[in-house]
């Protein structure tokens, strides 16, 4: 009667061992790499509703609206504001993260926030309307 020597046995045991590791590496590897992004998703639409708030005050006080702000929320106010209805941006600039739009309706204004990187589409990360009855 033949016999499988032992140190073959614990050889497989190792390397299906390092393989089941391995697989257990990659998938936690790619549940970390997607709650990444849905974390700077989260983070750029909190900022997003801070920076329609901000202009929305601004708005409903009678001053100027900004148009650029920085990623931490800080206006640029050296930039000239975005005028209502204009779907241009007021300034191309590298150092901002944000631009803030504004149009203006019969009955509302609408505030969208747009991130610089996707200046010319039409995906605003966050659009608040402020009844225009509490514009002075």
């Amino acid at each position: 009667m033949r016999t499988v020597p032992k140190s073959r046995l614990l050889l497989l045991e190792l390397v299906a061992d390092l393989f089941i590791f391995a697989l257990c590496a990659v998938v936690c590897v790619a549940l970390l790499v997607q709650a990444r992004s849905m974390s700077a998703e989260s983070t750029q639409l909190t900022q997003a509703v801070y920076i329609a708030q901000d202009a929305a005050e601004r708005l409903r006080a009678g001053e100027e609206i900004y148009s650029g702000y920085t990623a931490d929320g800080t206006p640029v106010t050296t930039v000239p504001a975005v005028g209502p209805g204009s779907l241009e941006p007021a300034v191309s600039s590298a150092w901002l993260d944000y631009v803030v739009y504004y149009e203006v309706g019969e009955e509302t204004v609408e505030i969208s926030v747009v991130p610089m990187l996707e200046i010319g589409s039409d995906h605003a990360v966050y659009t608040l309307t402020v009844w225009k009855e509490a514009v002075p």
